[in-house]
């Protein structure tokens, strides 16, 4: 899983990029690597190549509208992974447009609240890879069954699936 972390602080950054390699060697035999790219500002992050990258973790000081707007910016780009935001989740009480797929974790991080985090995020992901390979899966079948007549064509869909 790629994460990219983009928080402004230095200090906390590399806080969380030692807790989430911490997460990372927790889980090489099970779910595999986390791979952490972090940024500072949020230009960096918004001109990196973003479909990269399966979660996003956010936390810019200043009013948690400007974390918002960035997130926005993220979806405006087609990205539609989850995103964390690193605030207290009452911030956003009187937010009327809260994004779509948000998720919130307090600092000071803790091990556990990260690894649930982290657990819930490779569930939802392992979930839309098999729902997109079950829509692969019956679109192939469909095509199949509209084209009776090319028997080879199931023989080398079969090999591959």
């Amino acid at each position: 899983m790629h994460i990219a972390v983009l928080d402004d602080k230095i200090a906390d950054r590399k806080q969380l990029e030692r807790l989430l390699d911490r997460e990372s060697d927790r889980r090489i035999q099970t779910t595999g690597n986390l791979y952490i790219d972090t940024y500072g500002a949020k230009d960096a992050l918004l001109t990196a190549p973003l479909k990269q990258y399966d979660f996003f973790m956010i936390d810019m000081m200043g009013p948690v509208t400007e974390s918002l707007e960035i997130i926005k910016n993220l979806r405006a780009k087609e990205v539609s992974v989850p995103v964390c935001l690193m605030r207290n989740e009452e911030e956003l009480k009187d937010i009327k447009e809260i994004p779509d797929n948000l998720l919130f974790i307090e600092k000071p991080i803790k091990v556990q609240e990260l690894t649930d985090l982290i657990g819930s995020v490779i569930e939802e992901i392992k979930a839309k890879e098999e729902e997109e390979a079950r829509i692969k899966q019956e679109q192939i079948e469909e095509y199949i069954k509209n084209n009776k007549g090319k028997i080879a064509l199931k023989r080398i869909m079969n090999k591959l699936f």
